[in-house]
């Protein structure tokens, strides 16, 4: 099984790295109300300082990000991601990371970090994991803030049967066919899983796609 998951989890990055150049005319346009809301809330958050973001992507947060803090870490697996979001941002505070965020060690830690539907993407068997990795992250009093997508979205997707987690099929615009694992959560839901494993987070929904969830680890 495991092995079966590590498969995949790389059919997953060779997925981005794929659909790299396509990513922007698929992805929510940037006027979107609820993408207009969570702009507010991130700026309300105030993310100084030291920030990281996990799977950047193109960078459509990635210089959200930039606006405030210090200095940003941008993290992805997919190379073509980076270079589209170098590109695009050209920012003197952003460095770039290419790694696979299941065998990542962060090297320093950060005041603020951020993802973006990146956590409907980690096998429930790598829940746990991940979030001690994101602890990891953290410097003292250090914040997260994470978005994602609401269940009402799975009704758009083609879930794969006999997959090693729950997932999706993907269809690119030149018909290239992948996997990539897809996991809904619902705000409450998630905030109260992670209380399980010792975080405290305050969550809810920013319209009917997408919710976001804030906080830190409770031993912090």
């Amino acid at each position: 099984m495991t092995d079966d998951l590590d498969d995949l989890l790389a059919e997953q990055i060779a997925y981005y790295e794929a659909r790299a150049e396509e990513y922007d005319a698929t992805a929510y346009p940037e006027d979107d109300p609820e993408v207009r809301a969570l702009r507010e809330m991130l700026a309300q958050a105030a993310p100084l300082g030291q920030a990281l973001e996990l799977a950047c992507g193109t960078g459509v947060w990635t210089g959200q990000l930039g606006r405030w803090a210090e200095r940003v870490v941008a993290v992805d697996a997919s190379a073509a991601m980076l270079a589209l979001n170098h590109e695009r941002l050209g920012a003197s505070n952003v460095e770039y990371v290419q790694a696979d965020l299941f065998s990542w060690s962060p090297p320093a830690h950060y005041d603020f970090v951020f993802f973006c539907a990146w956590l409907s993407h980690v096998p429930p068997a790598r829940f746990d994991a991940f979030w001690s990795l994101v602890a990891r992250c953290l410097a003292p009093d250090g914040r997260v803030f994470c978005v994602d997508e609401r269940p009402a979205v799975a009704a758009l997707e083609r879930f794969v049967d006999d997959a090693p987690a729950p997932a999706v099929e993907r269809v690119l615009t030149t018909g290239e066919r992948h996997r990539a694992v897809k996991v809904f959560y619902e705000p409450d839901e998630l905030c109260a899983r992670l209380a399980t494993i010792g975080w405290e987070m305050d969550g809810g929904p920013v319209g009917p796609r997408l919710f976001q969830a804030q906080g830190g680890p409770a031993f912090l």
